[in-house]
């Protein structure tokens, strides 16, 4: 489970859709040729965009990063609230969670690559503030349906570390496998495999 780490403070009359499509520029440039190495002008050529319009949305190249990686935690946590929402039972939502963790991973290796390098960047300091209102949202959905399957005697009845470390510790280290290209498995078949050890670890039988 990805929480967010840091919070960039983007102007508020950007549009989206253009802050979107610069963080994503500026994401492939950081992939290929390192953050220090990527100047401001080469996001600007993958984006089409001008020096001055990546300016009016990103105050420097340290706040476009640091907007690269809460985007990531947004569409990972927004996909994972999905994934779980109608799961009606225990089991499945398990299996919904672990399956999609790996399968954003899939999607977006660059993404996940960042999130898993950056966590502790200096351009991402003095922004804990934001971090905890956009953890806070996600975590209280995910922890509110693992509450109802607990009150059910369905799901251990475990500290929240503990079950986030069960739920998706594998996962995580299986990512970074994959996203090092070191990872052996097909993604799915992992999904499989962990998903089932997860249950084993969490689910009860009533």
């Amino acid at each position: 489970m990805i929480l967010a780490m840091k919070t960039p403070n983007a102007t508020h009359t950007a549009s989206p859709q253009r802050q979107r499509e610069i963080i994503m520029a500026a994401l492939a440039c950081f992939t290929e040729k390192g953050f220090p190495a990527t100047s401001i002008a080469d996001i600007c050529k993958k984006a089409g965009a001008s020096t001055g319009s990546v300016y009016h949305h990103f105050k420097s190249k340290g706040r476009l990063a640091a907007a690269i990686y809460l985007e990531g935690i947004r569409d990972y946590q927004t996909g994972m609230i999905d994934a779980l929402s109608g799961q009606a039972s225990p089991r499945e939502g398990i299996f919904a969670l672990v399956h999609y963790h790996l399968m954003w991973v899939k999607k977006n290796p660059e993404w996940a690559r960042f999130l898993f390098q950056k966590r502790h960047a200096e351009y991402m300091d003095d922004t804990e503030d934001d971090m905890k209102q956009l953890n806070a949202a996600f975590i209280r959905t995910v922890a509110g349906w693992f509450q109802t399957h607990i009150q059910a005697g369905k799901i251990r009845p475990l500290p929240r570390d503990l079950l986030i470390a069960l739920l998706l510790g594998p996962c995580q280290e299986y990512s970074r496998q994959y996203v090092s290209g070191h990872a052996a498995t097909d993604v799915e078949e992992a999904a499989g495999v962990m998903a089932a050890a997860a249950w084993a670890a969490l689910g009860m039988d009533v």
